[in-house]
């Protein structure tokens, strides 16, 4: 369950070195004083795979202005201006993490708001830009029976991000069900809090092969393996089913962190279009 952090650090059997356990009582003095250099070199882990992030400025449609925006100076590039950008294999998730660092920043622009409460802070009517901020894909190595990451394809999850400003506060879209991704509505206080009073909307991805052979479409002319993010532009509900309004789209919910118990402050629409490819 993710509790005060948008991320849930797992650890991956393959690259901890797990089921490999030492009898330290057995062992003399010497070899006890060099266990931790020798195990720590072990446990290290090095399969996460480096990306950049292109954030684009306009939604999928080519119209829409998108509210996560970049600095304009450029994709964010694994290692380049302190950016961390990688897809986790280490920790088991599969997930795309974007951590921009202090010299880079994001923009989060608030002002459709679709619902409030006495918990929405007072910038959350305007423009959020900040260095420090994230953006969180889950699971993107998901593939669809049926298809392997040599083909074009597919699929839904969730999107969440630890924003730019004082204190911990998350922008989560969280839709309970998803094809890569998902969590129960009533059981998990994390799922509910990001949907109240509507259904947070699925984030397609659209996965592109490394050496694409299309010729149209958003994988024409790719050469390392992509994925497009966008969240879904149809039409959502209220948590209880019924129709929402047909204003409620591209919908994120805000939620404050700060204490072990999420609190949802207000929803808004929250159009974005990334690109995260592999750099080799």
């Amino acid at each position: 369950m993710l509790l005060r952090r948008e991320f849930v650090s797992l650890q991956d059997s393959a690259c901890s070195g797990t089921g490999k356990h030492l009898a330290y009582s057995t062992l003399p003095i010497v070899a006890l004083l060099l266990l931790p250099l020798s195990t720590a070199s072990a446990q290290k882990c090095s399969s996460d795979i480096p990306t950049q992030w292109t954030l684009n400025d306009y939604y999928v449609d080519g119209t829409t202005f998108n509210r996560i925006r970049s600095d304009s100076a450029g994709p964010y590039i694994n290692g380049q201006s302190g950016v961390s950008a990688s897809i986790q294999i280490c920790n088991g998730t599969g997930d795309a993490l974007l951590k921009t660092g202090s010299s880079r920043q994001l923009s989060f622009d608030f002002g459709r708001m679709l619902a409030s409460n006495a918990n929405t802070p007072s910038w959350a009517s305007g423009t959020v830009t900040g260095g420090g901020g994230t953006l969180h894909i889950r699971h993107v190595t998901f593939v669809p029976v049926g298809y392997d990451r040599s083909q074009e394809y597919t699929f839904t999850t969730w999107v969440g991000s630890m924003l730019p400003v004082k204190f911990s506060w998350n922008l989560r879209m969280w839709k309970p069900t998803t094809d890569a991704f998902s969590g129960n509505l009533y059981t998990d206080v994390n799922v509910a809090t990001a949907n109240t009073p509507y259904i947070d909307t699925p984030v397609n991805m659209h996965h592109c092969p490394a050496n694409s052979a299309a010729t149209t479409g958003p994988c024409a002319g790719v050469i390392h393996e992509t994925w497009f993010a966008s969240p879904d532009p149809g039409p959502t509900t209220y948590a209880d089913g019924t129709p929402a309004p047909s204003t409620a789209t591209q919908v994120a919910a805000l939620v404050s962190t700060q204490k072990a118990t999420p609190v949802n402050a207000g929803q808004f629409s929250m159009p974005f279009y990334f690109v995260i490819s592999l750099l080799q």
